[in-house]
């Protein structure tokens, strides 16, 4: 590839969701940068627009590397873009941001429309739009590349369409396949901040919801554990605490015999169960009324409730996908070795964290590490 420095620059984006807007926005200002974008859906940012109940939980001011499931890459990166910098770049754009008593950092209107609005604002009017159009294919032209086959050749490309997570199986078919037009390598894809099914799963515990302490077992050995509330769904179970296990899960190369264990009374370590039965025969004053029929049916130590994994939920009912590009194939600044030229940014690289605002940071801080490095090739 032609690597030498020009004096305008056409740069394609492939993906209108966080990573997308936000390179697009932060690049926008740029004199001597053209900007187009490619979006499959109708309008920008569907997922931004739901993340975080709708009210856009953008990153976590307590970013460590233990929270993905690639600690060293994320390591690496914070060396490079610092969650501070993310923050800067968003105040830059007028954004105010809030943060909440877990760490979680919100726009301050709590409203996800703020962000892709501000977002939006700050892209430069002749901005090439390309709603409804899918890019399949990208291929070599002279040094630059062309999408989909179309004429105009660009200098850089920005892949940021994200992963299928919540998609049905109709519309995963085809996602990302421009990959393979690329021979790019990439990692089996799998729920990650997913729900469980659960075997041998009492369904009357639908429509339940508790606070406990949650602990993922494999054989005797605990992989896991966090306090939070949990949702009993129609054949399993779900909830942020249970969604960080799945993260967890999915970095077991066996997941083979793996348990989830609940205790309600994580909290209060000198209640005595028997003495309370004795005192009042049940636990109807201790825990939900569908859990006290589950121990009246079959009796269960309150601290220790365990259910064996069937399996997660599918990709349709996730969050977030673990898989995706394999690390060993960008280098740190997320261009890809074997095509220079090409970036790719946000939930397709094979990197996830658990909830809290972790991937979402993750998209915005390789998007703005992405952004520092088109900048740093403009000739001055």
């Amino acid at each position: 590839m032609n690597r030498e420095k020009v004096t305008h620059s056409e740069i394609a984006i492939i993906g209108a969701g966080a990573s997308g807007l936000f390179a697009a926005a932060l690049l926008s200002p740029v004199p001597s940068l053209r900007l187009t974008l490619f979006e499959k859906a109708e309008q920008p940012a569907a997922k931004l627009r739901a993340s975080g109940g709708g009210r856009a939980n953008l990153m976590n001011t307590d970013i460590r590397p233990d929270h993905y499931n690639h600690p060293s890459f994320i390591r690496n990166l914070l060396r490079h873009t610092s969650r501070k910098e993310v923050q800067d770049a968003f105040h830059s754009l007028g954004l105010r941001l809030t943060e909440d008593e877990e760490h979680r950092v919100y726009p301050a209107t709590l409203f996800s429309q703020t962000v892709v609005q501000v977002l939006m604002n700050h892209i430069h009017p002749q901005t090439q739009w390309h709603y409804h159009e899918p890019v399949g294919k990208i291929t070599p032209h002279h040094g630059q590349w062309l999408i989909n086959g179309g004429k105009q050749p660009f200098n850089q490309v920005i892949l940021a369409t994200g992963s299928p997570a919540g998609m049905n199986e109709k519309n995963r078919l085809h996602y990302n396949s421009y990959l393979h037009s690329l021979k790019i390598h990439t990692t089996p894809l799998a729920p990650s901040l997913s729900g469980f099914r659960l075997e041998d799963y009492p369904k009357f515990l639908f429509g339940c919801r508790a606070r406990a302490e949650v602990t993922l077992i494999q054989a005797q050995n605990i992989v896991f554990k966090e306090q939070g509330e949990v949702t009993f769904k129609e054949d399993g179970i779900s909830g942020i605490v249970v969604l960080n296990c799945c993260a967890h899960y999915n970095r077991l190369a066996d997941k083979q015999n793996c348990t989830l264990h609940l205790n309600f009374l994580y909290d209060d370590d000198s209640w005595d169960i028997q003495k309370h039965l004795q005192q009042h025969g049940g636990l109807e004053g201790v825990l939900h009324p569908k859990l006290c029929r589950l121990f009246a049916q079959k009796p269960f130590n309150p601290r220790d409730l365990c259910f064996h994994i069937a399996a997660p939920y599918g990709l349709e009912h996730a969050q977030v996908c673990s898989g995706g590009i394999q690390l060993d194939e960008i280098t740190e600044q997320f261009e890809l070795k074997r095509f220079p030229g090409i970036y790719a940014a946000g939930e397709m690289l094979d990197v996830d964290g658990v909830c809290g605002g972790y991937n979402l940071f993750f998209a915005f801080a390789s998007a703005l590490t992405i952004v520092k490095k088109l900048i740093s090739e403009i000739p001055s």
